[in-house]
């Protein structure tokens, strides 16, 4: 992750230098396992040594994904915490899902641990309850007004690297503003 990282911070010296400035600081241990105890899930090593690096974003600069925040351990649980809340009102039993296959077929569980979030309700996820077609510690996506639910990576570590060469292959404008950015690592999409 670290020289994933190293790429990434990079390009944003000269792209993006105010994204760049807008990261936080590495989360601690007490972050991360504290992260952790709540959602009642270890994450798996990849995002963890992700967030010492980089505890997502303050939020003062456009958001670093195309238009997602990079969620902190703190943010991570805020978001998480609004979904298991309305899960727990059986908010969503009466939706209908369409996953991919290995997505387990639910509108939301609590496996799922949002990454990002855009503004809107929706969210990239690291699945943490595959079915047996999956992989624990996939990628997907989550959005709160459609039942789709499509496999981007399977795992962080892959889903990462795709979007840094993504940027690298970028300027700002399409990174930030094209609104043509896309996240699925399961195809090489980089050229396009």
């Amino acid at each position: 992750m670290k020289v994933l990282w190293d790429r990434m911070e990079n390009w944003l010296k000269v792209h993006a230098p105010d994204v760049l400035a807008d990261l936080n600081e590495g989360a601690s241990e007490p972050e991360i396992s504290g992260l952790e105890d709540v959602i009642g899930f270890a994450l798996p090593d990849d995002i963890k040594e992700s967030l010492r690096i980089h505890n997502g974003q303050s939020g003062d600069a456009q958001w670093l994904i195309a238009g997602w925040e990079l969620l902190s351990t703190e943010r991570i649980l805020e978001e998480w915490k609004v979904w298991k809340e309305l899960s727990d009102k059986e908010s969503f039993t009466e939706w209908n899902a369409d996953p991919q296959e290995g997505i387990a077929n639910v509108w939301w569980q609590p496996a799922w641990i949002p990454l990002t979030y855009n503004g809107c309700g929706d969210h990239h996820c690291v699945d943490l309850g595959a079915t047996e077609d999956g992989a624990n510690g996939q990628i997907i996506t989550m959005w709160h007004d459609s039942g789709e639910r499509a496999l981007l990576a399977k795992t962080y570590t892959q889903w990462f690297e795709y979007i840094v060469q993504t940027f690298e292959s970028h300027d700002a404008e399409y990174v930030f503003e094209s609104g043509d950015f896309e996240f699925d690592a399961t195809e090489d999409k980089t050229n396009g």
